[in-house]
This record gives C-alpha cells, sequence and structure tokens, in this order.
C-alpha cells in the first residue's frame, strides 16, 4: 500500500565489512558542503516522487524536510525482501523514481537493464563518499548506483538465557533452544550459513556446493520458530520482546534490539559471513528521474547522510558526515564495527551455480 511519507516517525530499521574508521579523525568538522542547485526540479510540472525502499528504513523527517525545499510530495512504498523490489521494477510498470538496492541487486539490475544512469552533474555531493566507495561506484558500477550505508550479517543472542561463548554458526544446531531461533528470510544469507560451516566461499564455482549446504541447513529448520525464516524486522522485534534467543540478524538491526534491551548481543561467526553495500539508483521507467537525482544528492549531504545513520543505525559511506553523526553510534561496536575473520561480498553467481542456488532455496523456503 502506498503512503505519504512525512507525517509520523516509525521505528528504524536495518538491515559487515572491516572499515578502517579512526574515531578521532572523523570528528573533525565538515568542510565544504556543497549543495544542490534546485532550480531545475523545485518548480518542475512534475514534482511527485515515487520512493521504494526497505521497511523502516528512511527517517520521516529527512522526506519532510526534502518536500519542503524541492516543494515535491513524495510518496514511499516498503519492502522486507529486496527480491519482491527486483520483480516490481522487473514488471516495467514505471511504478517508482528511485529504489534502495544492495551492491549484490544492483549488479543484478544493472545486467538485466533496469537502472538508468545518473547524470553526474545532478548528484555534486557524490564527492563526499569515502574513496574507497568511490572507487567501487566508478568502476564496478559506472555510474549506475550511488552507495549510501554498509552492515552485515551475524547472530544476535540473549545472554539471559544463552549461556557459554557464542562465537559459531554452530549455535543453530543446539536442541535445547529449539522454537527460539530464526534465521533471516533471505536466501544468500541463509545458504551462506552451510557454505561457510562448509568451508566454501560464498560464491562458489560448483554447483554442489549448494547441494551441501541444502543437507546441512535442512537439519535445523526443524529448531527454528515457526519452521522458517524471517523478515529481518520482525526477528529484530522478537529479539527485544525475548521471544527469540538466538536469530541471524543484521548488525544494526542487533543495535537497535540492543538499545532496548540491553541482553541481546551481537557477534560475528569464527567461520565468516557476507557484508554488503546499499544505496540509491533510478529505476528504468522512473518518471521523475530529475527529482530522483535531487534527492539522492539530498541524501549525500553531510547532515542528512549523517541523520540517516543516526535514525537507522547504518553505518554510511559518506566520509563528511561522521562529524554530525551521534558520538553514540559512531563508537558503536556493533555499528560500525572492526571485523577480523573471513568476509566476503556477494557477487552474481555462475549460471549454473544460480541454478542450483534458485533450486536449493526453494526447498528450504516454506510452502
Amino acid at each position: 500500500m502506498k503512503t505519504m511519507y512525512s507525517i509520523t516517525n516509525i521505528p528504524a530499521l536495518t538491515l559487515v565489512f572491516w572499515f578502517g574508521i579512526c574515531i578521532g579523525s572523523v570528528c573533525s568538522p565538515a568542510k565544504n558542503t556543497q549543495q544542490p542547485d534546485t532550480r531545475n526540479v523545485a518548480h518542475s510540472k512534475n514534482s511527485l516522487l515515487n520512493v521504494y525502499t526497505w521497511v523502516d528504513y528512511l527517517d520521516p523527517e529527512i522526506i519532510s524536510d526534502f518536500e519542503k525545499e524541492f516543494h515535491a510530495k513524495v510518496y514511499v512504498d516498503v519492502y522486507d525482501d529486496e527480491e519482491e523490489m527486483f520483480s516490481a521494477i522487473q514488471s516495467g510498470t514505471g511504478q517508482y523514481d528511485i529504489v534502495f538496492p544492495t551492491d549484490y541487486m544492483a549488479d543484478l539490475m544493472i545486467k538485466t537493464n533496469l537502472l538508468l544512469k545518473l547524470d553526474p552533474d545532478r548528484i555534486p555531493n557524490k564527492q563526499h563518499i569515502e574513496s574507497r566507495f568511490k572507487t567501487l561506484i566508478n568502476k564496478k558500477w559506472k555510474g549506475y548506483f550511488v552507495t549510501l550505508d554498509w552492515g552485515g550479517v551475524g547472530i544476535a543472542y540473549n545472554a539471559k538465557y544463552v549461556k557459554g561463548h557464542v562465537n559459531s554458526w554452530h549455535i543453530f544446531w543446539d536442541t535445547k533452544y529449539k522454537g527460539r531461533m530464526a534465521l533471516v528470510n533471505n536466501g544468500n544469507e541463509v545458504m551462506s550459513i552451510g557454505q561457510k560451516l562448509l568451508g566454501y566461499p560464498l560464491n562458489p564455482n560448483m554447483p554442489d556446493v549448494m547441494d551441501k549446504a541444502l543437507k546441512l541447513l535442512g537439519e535445523i529448520k526443524p529448531l527454528l520458530q515457526d519452521e522458517g525464516f524471517m523478515a529481518y524486522n520482525k526477528i529484530r522485534e522478537r529479539l527485544i520482546s525475548e521471544e527469540l534467543w538466538i536469530a541471524q540478524c543484521y548488525n544494526a538491526d542487533a543495535a537497535i534490539a540492543n538499545e532496548e534491551n540491553h541482553n541481546v548481543k551481537f557477534v560475528l561467526p569464527k567461520e565468516g559471513t557476507g557484508y554488503w553495500v546499499e544505496g540509491m539508483a533510478v529505476p528504468a521507467g522512473a518518471k521523475n528521474k530529475p527529482l530522483a537525482e535531487a534527492f539522492i544528492d539530498f541524501m549525500l549531504r553531510p547532515q542528512i547522510s549523517a541523520r540517516h545513520t543516526n535514525y537507522s543505525h547504518y553505518a554510511n559511506c559518506n566520509s563528511k558526515a561522521w562529524a554530525f553523526v551521534d558520538k553514540k553510534i559512531l563508537r558503536n561496536p556493533y555499528i560500525y564495527m572492526k571485523v577480523t575473520g573471513k568476509f566476503e561480498v556477494y557477487e552474481l553467481l555462475k549460471p549454473d551455480v544460480q541454478i542450483a542456488f534458485n533450486k536449493c532455496w526453494a526447498e528450504l523456503i516454506p510452502d
């Protein structure tokens, strides 16, 4: 259901990688904060912007500020699984002007011609993106995708009920926690558990890796709450309420859960896990590309980017924003994480491996 996104506050979401941050170096004042030239879009006859984004991801107050400055109306649809977003864009209805894919999904959408190339002159605040992410934008995504924040997945657990040292995906095979555990409803994240426990990379070359991972994961499905997989926001809520004691969880969701319930802790498994970069893109069929690009540039203003992090608890890719991020968030080890171990980014799989992946994930998910 589409709703205008300028009304009330909603709980923050979230969806890892080693990002060598020195706290002292990020607290210096930001300089030369570039403001966009709004003349070409603020007075456009088409002042409607249709956004498709994650549940609980964008701060309504940021949306409201954009509406006021650009004399626009922003409407937002939400999803909790980006496969849903991909299908909506693939349908070709031209319903949305801006989407928020992860790096893996951006790769897929570029490959399938579902994104429009961005006009760099309309996004001058891209200059504030930290250099390593800027390199990815220019080399990997070639101007179709702009990074906003980053994070990863690990294990959240309630220390009141889960005793001992938690540091491995093996915890999900512990039968004493039956009915109190959950995995994220995301194929890449779930299958990665089996792959890493078996010692395989997240992007294997052989399709039989998926079959081996499926066999392993099939053993724990009956131990999960509701014997299925949950949306990330539901996992966060049930960790806070203590309905769940152990869950595969995105780092920022774990940070929010910990704020609400200090018994909730978060670790990165020793076997390794995946990290992602998330950003903004304009889908094919967009009816208001100039206003969408103005929105992207608006989100990249250092103060706005910092407000986004303060709301969502995602570590942002904007180096100029760090000076404005709440210091508790900037120093939170669950958000700006120093990661050791084996961590990989998801890539597009070879066709035969992708077919095997699709088959195995279809066998795991509930009917």
